[in-house]
């Protein structure tokens, strides 16, 4: 049985992170993707990274590929259109790419894979699709107001220039 995407995501994740020529390649194979347009040679040599290959360029299981190129009956459904959007749109983002790279593709295997979630063992580096983002910090009313009083100056002050 071929590794479910999402692992691959991971372990790509993870090699970049070790290695900057990694990601810098991944950087150049989305941004190709991305300009060539879904259903692409460049789109395809940028998703075949993400599925276990037999020998290069021929994926072990051919629906993964499939689930990638949006050619499968995952095309068109709106919540994998959007998932294949974050893989290729997370590829060329600098310094953070290997970080968040597998932020909101968690569950692209639904329906090809026994479950969506990595494998045990892959280490998950980014805030997946179904964990909320951590609550931002409230102002307290002391702050709100020394902000609103600085502004207040600052607009006075260019008033009066």
């Amino acid at each position: 049985m071929a590794k479910k995407i999402i692992d691959m995501v991971h372990l790509k994740s993870q090699s970049m992170q070790k290695d900057n020529g990694e990601a810098e390649r991944n950087a150049l194979l989305a941004a190709a993707a991305i300009k060539g347009g879904m259903g692409s040679p460049a789109w395809r040599a940028y998703m075949i990274q993400f599925v276990e290959q037999e020998f290069p360029g021929s994926p072990a299981d051919p629906r993964q590929l499939n689930r990638l190129m949006g050619i499968d009956e995952s095309r068109d459904l709106p919540d994998m259109d959007r998932k294949r959007a974050y893989l290729v749109g997370n590829g060329p983002c600098g310094d953070t790419t290997p970080t968040i790279f597998p932020a909101n593709v968690d569950s692209i295997d639904e329906g090809l894979a026994v479950d969506c979630n990595p494998s045990p063992g892959i280490v998950v580096t980014a805030r997946t699709a179904n964990q909320a983002p951590k609550a931002a910090k409230k102002k307290g009313p002391k702050k709100k107001a020394a902000k609103k009083k600085a502004a207040k100056k600052k607009a006075a002050k260019k008033k009066a220039a």
